[in-house]
């Protein structure tokens, strides 16, 4: 169907805009109007906006989870209680999403199938706890379960942020002096030596030739770089195995990789543990914390163990012949396993690898930081060792 671009207006006459898929002016009129929406101009969405405006973001998602969790803690109607969400909804795509859920709803799909149709928004692993949900009758437990989740995520991608704020800012200070010396001081004091013909010192002439190699041939490096990074992409997009070794190579990198592969199983083991609580099957569970993992070694890894549990081989054993979890995870699945405890022990799996992860990064990030500062000092030396020593040159010349 097509997407319309519309401008409309509530029952207090605020204008609203955004985008909707419809088949036509009427069926978007009608839309809009299940929304307490008037229709004032719509036209068709020909081509996305190079830089869109909003977007969905996590924090509407953790809205939905929690308004979810309201309804269903009241017995209140869910179709209602969503058009009371997209009444207040202050983003424009997520609103717009909202509308297309209650269509569905109102033409008498379930919650799962509804939002099965926006998978870019709602993942396998959201999918499969909702279906859960519907069959057990928990919606309030599984959309409180979804919202700790999504909070969880959060902060972590916060914290995240807050400690490469330095060494971006270190980073940056590198490349800008850098820039300045090879753009602008170095060619001024090659003009300097050049007419005072004087004898260059190795440092200077090393200096005043990155500064020309550069300064001539920066278009085509740029150009060969930008070509080389789009070829990689599209070569790891189109071919299976070589995204695959890529995956391998970064988990092989030296701090970068075990902190990868401690972050991947923490999601993994803290999806797991949620999935078996919501009543999510075990072989459905791996398979939906396998697309998950954002590594694909590692979901090859979790696939594998799912076909020989499949076949009938235990849980623990099945993940020790994948070479997957060290022997003390390994111990602790394995007691989850025999006690009946499996969700729990995987939590406790997910804390360990959780922990260990943000111990690993902040430990990384803070070798990091000395590098950088580092080759800032370097630069720098190198900078006022190629200028000082013409400089003395220049002063040992002057008749005393």
């Amino acid at each position: 169907m097509p997407r319309f671009r519309y401008r409309a207006a509530d029952s207090q006459g605020h204008r609203v805009s955004g985008e909707l898929t419809a088949a036509n002016d009427i069926d978007l009129d009608l839309r809009l109007r299940r929304m307490g929406l008037m229709l004032v101009r719509a036209r068709l969405a020909r081509r996305r906006a190079l830089f869109p405006g909003q977007r969905i973001t996590r924090r509407d998602l953790i809205s939905f989870c929690f308004h979810i969790q309201q309804i269903a803690r009241t017995n209140a109607s869910l179709l209602e209680g969503l058009k009371d969400l997209v009444a207040g909804a202050d983003n424009t795509r997520f609103r717009d999403l909202l509308i297309l859920i209650v269509d569905d709803l109102e033409g008498g799909k379930l919650l799962s199938e509804a939002l099965a149709a926006h998978p870019d928004v709602f993942d396998r692993v959201f999918l499969a706890l909702v279906r859960a949900a519907e069959k057990s009758d928990q919606i309030e437990t599984v959309f409180a379960r979804l919202e700790t989740r999504l909070k969880q995520q959060d902060e972590l991608q916060t914290e995240l942020t807050r400690l490469l704020i330095y060494p971006s800012i270190t980073a940056l200070a590198v490349l800008a002096a850098g820039g300045v010396m090879l753009f602008y001081l170095t060619p001024r004091l090659a003009t300097l030596i050049v007419s005072l013909n004087l004898p260059m010192p190795f440092a200077t002439r090393l200096l005043i030739s990155l500064s020309e190699l550069t300064r001539q041939h920066l278009p085509w490096l740029l150009s060969l770089l930008l070509v080389a990074l789009v070829g990689v992409h599209l070569a790891v997009s189109h071919s299976s195995p070589l995204a695959e070794r890529m995956d391998g190579f970064l988990l092989r990198l030296p701090s970068i990789g075990p902190a990868l592969k401690k972050h991947a199983l923490a999601r993994v083991s803290s999806l797991l543990a949620l999935l078996l609580q919501s009543g999510v099957g075990l072989l459905e569970a791996l398979s939906a914390g396998a697309d998950s993992a954002g590594n694909r070694v590692i979901s090859r890894k979790i696939n594998g163990a799912a076909q020989q549990i499949a076949a009938g081989g235990g849980i623990s054993d099945s993940l020790r012949r994948q070479d997957l979890l060290p022997p003390l995870v390994l111990r602790m699945v394995l007691t989850g396993e025999n006690n009946g405890a499996l969700p729990e022990a995987l939590e406790n799996v997910a804390w360990f690898y959780q922990r260990d992860a943000r111990e690993t990064i902040t430990r990384a990030l803070k070798l990091l930081e000395p590098g950088l500062a580092a080759l800032l000092g370097l630069l720098l030396a190198l900078l006022l060792l190629a200028v000082f020593l013409p400089v003395y040159q220049i002063i040992g010349e002057l008749p005393l």
